[in-house]
């Protein structure tokens, strides 16, 4: 078996031994996706006991028979058991690691989620914190109306005193989770600062806050600033807080293209003085509850430097001007923002307008998105 993509099969006489039998000794697999339903999900204790098991062999087999599981992806997988004794040996070593818990019950409202599930979480993806390259935690989905998900804090990442080698190599950072009060991650400029002192090599931070009322939103403050201000190497950022409270300027009808423009413009402003604390080429907004209905909109910016008269490179140009130029914002136009509807607009839309819309820009910019679709 080479360069192969193993999907388990949900059924009850395909189990642990068969899929355990098709893996020991294959060679070039790299890539485990293991994926349930919302009829039968697969236990994340068989799971975990697989890749320990791999483990137990990995000593009798020639460094060609031996593989490594580099690619990880967990969707719709249930947590009713307690696996806080589990050896997470076998996560050791990997490269990207996705974690998509959608529903927590599918049908049987009486099992809940095991109380140790954050914990166990945990303990999971810092077993691969000298290798992660790529980390996705979704717990967004229809189910996660528990409270057990919005427990889960980025701060039980942090490695252990000395660990200098921990999280070196971490690139990409998505968590997208519903908070409720008193969630850990509602601290939102504290997670903010746990990440830049954790993962100072971020490149990507998806950090999506959401919640079932409009109330209980994560507010935008400046004071997000100092922690971006530490991620030197950051480009892409995504975040879903809101502005309208603090403004005096929350939605008064549905489909108020003014009101959308006014919201554009306060997370305009904002995208500019995040990138004048780091080097952000693309900025995402999600702005929640802009109707009666509860949906969402993107507000999508570009970041470039400018240059003044020359071209980067110019030889007029000092090698100073070349590297550090003016940030400037550029707004990515929406279907909202086409020409049909500005004759309902009363004022510009801010900084200069790109285009055409992108709608999947989101989703089809990251290569790992792609490579463990399932």
């Amino acid at each position: 078996m080479s360069g192969a993509v193993i999907k388990t099969v949900n059924q009850s006489k395909f189990g642990l031994n068969h899929l355990s039998s098709l893996l020991i000794g294959s060679t070039m697999l790299d890539t485990l996706c293991f994926t349930g339903n919302s009829r039968k999900q697969i236990p994340l204790i068989t799971i975990l006991n697989l890749l320990a098991s791999l483990q137990t062999y990995s000593d009798k087999l020639t460094d060609a028979q031996r593989n490594q599981i580099r690619f990880l992806k967990l969707f719709e997988i249930s947590y009713f058991e307690d696996c806080s004794d589990i050896s997470l040996t076998g996560l050791a070593g990997l490269e990207v690691l996705h974690i998509c818990w959608e529903r927590y019950s599918s049908r049987n409202n009486e099992r809940k989620p095991s109380e140790t599930t954050c914990e166990v979480f945990g303990k999971m993806i810092k077993a691969a914190r000298y290798t992660l390259q790529s980390l996705n935690i979704n717990f967004l989905g229809l189910g996660n109306r528990t409270e057990i998900q919005s427990k889960f804090d980025l701060r039980m990442l942090a490695g252990d005193k000395g660990d200098a080698g921990a999280w070196k190599k971490l690139r990409k950072l998505k968590l997208s989770i519903y908070i409720h009060s008193g969630s850990p991650c509602g601290d939102f400029v504290g997670t903010l600062e746990a990440i830049a002192d954790m993962f100072p090599n971020l490149e990507t931070l998806d950090l999506i806050t959401t919640a079932w009322k409009y109330k209980d939103m994560v507010r935008y403050t400046p004071d997000i600033l100092n922690p971006l201000s530490k991620l030197k190497s950051l480009h892409h950022l995504y975040l879903a807080l809101d502005f309208e409270r603090d403004s005096k300027d929350e939605r008064a009808r549905d489909h108020d293209l003014n009101w959308y423009n006014r919201c554009l413009h306060r997370r305009y402003a904002a995208t500019q003085a995040i990138a004048d604390v780091c080097p952000l080429t693309r900025c995402f907004w999600i702005h929640q509850f802009i109707d009666s209905e509860g949906n969402d909109l993107w507000c999508h910016f570009v970041v470039e430097n400018d240059f003044g008269n020359g071209k980067p490179g110019d030889s007029g140009s000092s090698r100073s001007d070349r590297r550090t130029g003016d940030k400037i914002v550029k707004t990515k136009m929406e279907d909202w923002m086409r020409p049909y509807w500005r004759r309902e607009l009363e004022g510009d839309f801010p900084g200069e307008v790109v285009g055409p819309p992108e709608d999947w820009e989101y989703m089809t910019s990251d290569p790992d998105y792609h490579y463990l679709a399932c």
